[in-house]
Formats: structure tokens, C-alpha cells, sequence
């Protein structure tokens, strides 16, 4: 705890304008319930609420004043579906993927804890002002607490244990279990009981249709969970990916349904029940793709999880590559011989969540934005713009998905009063942007400043990784033969050597020219780090290549400055 507790700090202490008051002067502002854009207001805030909003200059001695001439203010996103107690690696669902020969449970456990500070500077860095952890342990708890009181944190809402007809066994035997087995109604209460004194921002059931536990059974208690949730003014979630199941939690009292309909096309009556109901519908589109993609070593290797994901995290989806198939888990090589068809059946599932999505939002029903960050191969923060794609890419407009990413998911979640629009007397979570959303999603990466709670983040300044996870991010983009990620990594005056001071190259330019055709030319190239040692600004990798069928050792020194590698001495 005592690192964490130091990570914390560090973060507290970096990039804030520690101001009560702000100006934002000759600013556009974007209503997303309206989709307009409208120049030249002027906001203030004060006390961590949006005070005033003008289109004439506003009077505010001694604010921090932020020009917004050129700029776009939205309000700040909402991430509805993500798990702290997971960090997005290979081994962090021994439930579904079980390495824990390789890496114990207990260790991704504390690099969970740990990553949960990281996260947050990486969802703030991104304009996520609010997270929703929709399940996990009752280590959550001190999560939210901790943060709670953090100057520069998104907001935080979670729950506790899930209820659920079933439970994996990789949890069983854990003493702070994230899935409780839930048989009975007197089950149910208990672990109510024991979570309502921490005060659970919401109620989650995971609820899990299958011969040994049929949906219907597990009715009358999901039903009871309902009322009790709703007798203490708590919205109760659902995991329902089955339309049977999901009209079940609908009919039983669910406020949210935490992800897409996934097995069958939903009617017309379902959609009524939703919208009538007011229950908000997450689609999480992004997820399932990913676990077979790292099954099979073969993440997307999008621009967002190159430049933004934890670089430690991510780089773990190639792993598998680094043991023998005598030593992997069955599903692996499974995946591997059968990686064609298993894409073309997850596209036909694709499809049908896409379809339902539309079919949704066409007939009035609420949506909003969830990642279900966390998961094998989805990275917390970096995979939100991945998921915003997704939802384009089902028929959603730009605004469709601002409004599902704002104002909505607040509303689904109670706190429309407080969050998700700029309004007067709302809190001052927004995000500024050189070019307009509202004309494309690649604009949301154009951000200069995020406000959360009326503090004020310069995002250049948010991530401030360490010289192991620089050298990490590079390695990341050489396995993905990325030439843009990769030089992304180096200073311009980037110096290459070899040991001990035979100069090989110097700038980027060189480098680009050294390397963009290897990239372009060398489809296996991988590497495998074997051991490494950090020493202050500089790491030492013991590299392990494979390229165009070939293998080889080599030594690379790095050593970084200012966020950036300055120098590589090759042995």
C-alpha cells in the first residue's frame, strides 16, 4: 500500500491548477442534447461548479483565466462499464484464461490496485471525468474512498460483488471475492447486508442463463435484489447477453442493462420495455473481439492502445508467444488453429449487436457509452475511442454517440441533475478541444485541458511514465510494426550506437529510413524481452528477436529524458 500511497501523490502533485476560480473566455461550447455548436461564450467557475454562463465578458478578478479563442468545450466523458480488479492483461480472467503457473493471481491482483491509480490519469488524459466500476471485490470500496478525496481523480462510482446464479471456480477460494454464488433469496440478503454499509453507488447482477442454472429459476431472486435496490434508492444493473435473460431482468426491475443483446435480434416489444421502463441500454461492443484476439496473440494494435494503454498491460497480449505449446492452456492453441472461423462467428455476433443498437436508438431507447475496461485485451481509458468507433460504425451519428457518452449515461445513472452537460450549477467536468466533435471522432483526440471537479489538467502533461514504461511503449510498436508509435517514443535528436561509441545513426529521420521498411517487410518480427534492468533513466534489455524466420539475441541500453529516449547503445 505504501507504493500506491507514493504513486498518489505523485499524481496529486503534478499538472493542476490549483485555482477555485476559472474563466473560460471566447470559448465554443457543445450542447449534446441539442448537437449545436455555440462561439464566443464565457464561463466561470467557481467551487467546482459551472457558475455562470454568458455570451458577454464576465467580471471574475483573480480567476485562472483559459483562452478559448478557436477551442470547443464539451462536457466531460462517461465510461458506464469498467472493472477495477482487472487491468486488461493475459492473466487477469483465470477464469477464462488460466496462467496463473506463469503469473499468480495474487500478483495480477496487486498490479490491479496499482494500475487503478495509473488508470485514472489515463482516462483523465482522455477526457473521462467519470467511471462506473460495474462489479468487482470489496477492495472497490477503498478505491472510490481513496479517490474520492483526490483532488485529481474522475469521479468514481461502483459496486461490490456481483450476484450471480453462478460463480467461476478461479474465485471460490478467494477471500474478497468479485462474483458471490447466489442460490437463495436469504443468500441474496446477506451479501445486500454486508454491502450496504459501504455505501454501493449502485446493484449489479450477473445474471447467467444455462442447464445448471436457468434464468427462470433464478428469477424471484433477481426480482427480490430489485426491490431491495430500489427500497435504498439504488439503480440495479444487469449482465443479461441473452434476449431471453434480458427481458427477464427487465421484468424483474432492471434500471441497466450493462451490455449489448448478443445471441438474437431484439422486436419491437423489447424495445418498448426498455424505453418505457427508462432503461438504459450499454452496449459494450468492443470486448469479445478482444479476448480471442490476445488468445491468439494478435491485438488490434490500435493508435489509441499504442499511444495511451498502460504500456506494461498491454504489452502482456503478445505473451503467449513466449511459451511453448506444451506449457499454454488448451484454448490457446484451439484459438490459434481456428482463428479464421472464430473471427467470422464473432462477426456474425458483431452484427447482431450492431443491428440491436440501431434498432434501439432508432426507437427512442437510452444508450450509453461502457468499455467493460479491464477485461483481457480492452486497456482502461484507451479502448473508449475504440468503443465510440464501434458505435459509428453500427449507424450512430456523431451526436448520437457524444449525447450516449454525456447527458444519457448521467441520466441512466441518476446524476443528470449534476453531470453530463454544460448547465449552470452543474459540476465542472469538461474538456477542451482544438477542433470541433461534432464533425468527426478523431477530433476528440485534439484536447488540450480537462476539468474535473473545477480543476484544471493541462492532458500534455498527465501521463508522466517512467523510463520502463517509455522503453516498454516502444517495444510495444515494434511488435506491431507501428513506424508512427514507434518513433512517437524517441527525442528528435535520437542518437543510436554501437557499444561502446561507434555512433550508428542520429535523429528520427535516420531512423525512419532504418527502419520503415524493416517494419513494413518483416511480418513475424517479434521481441521478447528475457530479463531487463532498470537503473534510474536508463534500461537495460536483454532482447530475444524473431524476424523473417530467423533468431537472435541482443543488448540494448536505453536511456531516457523528459519523457523521451535520448540515446540506445546496442551490444
Amino acid at each position: 500500500m505504501k507504493k500506491i500511497y507514493a504513486l498518489l501523490s505523485q499524481f496529486l502533485c503534478c499538472c493542476t491548477i490549483m485555482a477555485q476560480t476559472v474563466l473560460i473566455q471566447n470559448v465554443t461550447t457543445i450542447d449534446v442534447e441539442n448537437a449545436t455548436a455555440t462561439p464566443g461564450q464565457y464561463i466561470l467557475i467557481r467551487d467546482g461548479l459551472i457558475q455562470k454562463i454568458s455570451d458577454r465578458p464576465i467580471s471574475a478578478p483573480n480567476a485562472t483565466l483559459i483562452e478559448g479563442s478557436n477551442t470547443y468545450v464539451l462536457p466531460g466523458f462517461i465510461d458506464t462499464h469498467i472493472h477495477f480488479f482487472q487491468t486488461g492483461s493475459l492473466y487477469t480472467r483465470p477464469d477464462a484464461l488460466d496462467m496463473t503457473a506463469y503469473v499468480p493471481y495474487e500478483k495480477e491482483m496487486a498490479f490491479a490496485q496499482e494500475l487503478a491509480f495509473d488508470s485514472f490519469k489515463r482516462y483523465l488524459r482522455l477526457g473521462i471525468t467519470t467511471v462506473m466500476d460495474v462489479g468487482g471485490p470489496f477492495q472497490n470500496f477503498k478505491v472510490r474512498d481513496q479517490m474520492a478525496t483526490a483532488t485529481v481523480a474522475p469521479n468514481v462510482l461502483v459496486t461490490g460483488p456481483l450476484f450471480s446464479p453462478y460463480q467461476p471456480k478461479a474465485f471460490a477460494k478467494l477471500e474478497d471475492q468479485p462474483i458471490a454464488k447466489i442460490t437463495s433469496i436469504a443468500d441474496a440478503d446477506a451479501l445486500f447486508d454486508q454491502m450496504l454499509p459501504k455505501n454501493p453507488d449502485f446493484i449489479k447482477i450477473w445474471y447467467i442463463d444455462s442447464p445448471e442454472t436457468p434464468a427462470a429459476q433464478f428469477f424471484p431472486i433477481a426480482q427480490h435484489i430489485a426491490q431491495r435496490a430500489h427500497q435504498n434508492n439504488l439503480k440495479l444493473a444487469v449482465h443479461a447477453t441473452q434476449l431471453k435473460t434480458a427481458r427477464l431482468a427487465v421484468k424483474a426491475g432492471a434500471d441497466i442493462l450493462v451490455h449489448s443483446v448478443d445471441d438474437q435480434r431484439v422486436d419491437m416489444a423489447f424495445a418498448k420495455a426498455l424505453k418505457d421502463k427508462d432503461v438504459l441500454y450499454i452496449p459494450t461492443l468492443i470486448v469479445s473481439n478482444n479476448y480471442i484476439k490476445a488468445f491468439a496473440a494478435q491485438p488490434a494494435d490500435h493508435p489509441q492502445d499504442l499511444a495511451f494503454a498502460n504500456p506494461k498491460a498491454y504489452g502482456s497480449l503478445k505473451d503467449v508467444l513466449h511459451y511453448s505449446e506444451q506449457e499454454l492452456p488448451a484454448v490457446i492453441p484451439m484459438v490459434r488453429d481456428n482463428f479464421e472461423m472464430l473471427q467470422q462467428r464473432n462477426a456474425r455476433k458483431d452484427s447482431i449487436m450492431f443491428n440491436n443498437l440501431k434498432f434501439l436508438v432508432d426507437q427512442g431507447v437510452r444508450i450509453a457509452t461502457g468499455t467493460d475496461a479491464g477485461n483481457i485485451g480492452t486497456m482502461h481509458a484507451a479502448s473508449y475511442l475504440q468503443e465510440l468507433e464501434l458505435m459509428q460504425q453500427s449507424g450512430l451519428t456523431l451526436p448520437q454517440i457524444l449525447k450516449a457518452s454525456t447527458i444519457d449515461a448521467a441520466h441512466g445513472f441518476g446524476l443528470a441533475h449534476k453531470l453530463g452537460s454544460i448547465k449552470e450549477g452543474k459540476q465542472a467536468d469538461l474538456v477542451l478541444y482544438r477542433n470541433n466533435p461534432l464533425e468527426a471522432l478523431a477530433h476528440l483526440n485534439s484536447m488540450t485541458h480537462t476539468i474535473v471537479a473545477g480543476k484544471v489538467l493541462a492532458v500534455s502533461s498527465l501521463i508522466q511514465e517512467t523510463p520502463e514504461q517509455i522503453v516498454q511503449r516502444q517495444l510495444n510498436a515494434y511488435n506491431a510494426r507501428d513506424i508512427e508509435a514507434f518513433l512517437n517514443t524517441y527525442a528528435d535528436d535520437i542518437e543510436l550506437y554501437n557499444f561502446p561509441d561507434e555512433l550508428r545513426s542520429k535523429g528520427k529521420q535516420a531512423m525512419r529510413e532504418g527502419y520503415a521498411s524493416f517494419f513494413e517487410n518483416t511480418k513475424d518480427l517479434h521481441c521478447e524481452i528475457k530479463n531487463r534492468i532498470v537503473l534510474g533513466n536508463k534500461v537495460i534489455d536483454q532482447e530475444y528477436i524473431t524476424a523473417n524466420g530467423n533468431n537472435f539475441g541482443a543488448v540494448a541500453i536505453y536511456e531516457v529524458d523528459k519523457g523521451k529516449i535520448v540515446k540506445v547503445t546496442f551490444l
